[in-house]
C-alpha cells in the first residue's frame, strides 16, 4: 500500500470513491466529508495536503491531512476506504502510512482528528493506533490526539 498524489489521470477515480452503501457518492457520506468537497478544500485553503490510497495498483481510498489554522493544529481530517475494500485492513495500513509521513512535517509534535459519535469502526482504529480522547467535542464530534513519540 502506498499514498500517491492525486494527479490528472486519477482524480476521477478518486472522485467517485465513496463509503455510501448505495455505491453513489454524495457531497456529505455517512462519517466523512466527500472526496470532491475535500480536495476543492485543499486547493483553496492553506496546509492541506490531499493523497489517494492505492493498493496493487487500485486506487481504494483517500485521505487528507495537514496543518488546519482554524484550530491551529495538525489533522487528519479525512481517512476513507471505498465501501468495495473495507473489512481487509487497509484503514490501518493506511493510517501507518499517513502518520509516518506526517511524522516528517518539522514541526508536527501531535496530530488531531474528529469523528462522529458513532463511528465505532472509526474509534476502534483510531484507538488500536494510539489516538487518545480528549473527552471534548469539535463541531459536535469526538476530538483525539496522536503524539509521536
Amino acid at each position: 500500500m502506498k499514498l500517491i498524489e492525486i494527479t490528472k489521470e486519477n482524480w476521477s477515480d478518486v472522485l467517485f470513491l465513496t463509503t455510501n452503501e448505495s455505491g453513489m457518492p454524495t457531497l456529505c457520506e455517512e462519517y466523512v466529508a466527500s472526496n470532491a468537497l475535500s480536495m476543492v478544500q485543499a486547493q483553496f485553503e492553506n496546509g492541506w495536503i490531499a493523497k489517494a490510497i492505492e493498493e496493487d495498483g487500485e486506487i481504494v481510498g483517500f485521505t487528507m491531512y495537514g496543518f488546519c489554522e482554524k484550530q491551529n493544529f495538525y489533522e487528519l481530517c479525512r481517512l476513507m476506504i471505498d465501501k468495495n475494500h473495507q473489512k481487509k485492513g487497509f484503514g490501518t495500513q493506511a493510517l501507518k502510512l499517513i502518520l509516518e509521513e506526517m511524522r516528517q512535517i518539522p514541526d508536527c509534535k501531535e496530530v488531531y482528528l474528529s469523528t462522529d459519535p458513532d463511528n465505532i469502526v472509526g474509534k476502534h482504529l483510531y484507538e488500536k493506533a494510539g489516538f487518545i480522547s480528549q473527552n471534548r467535542k469539535i463541531d459536535d464530534e469526538d476530538l483525539y490526539k496522536f503524539i509521536f513519540s
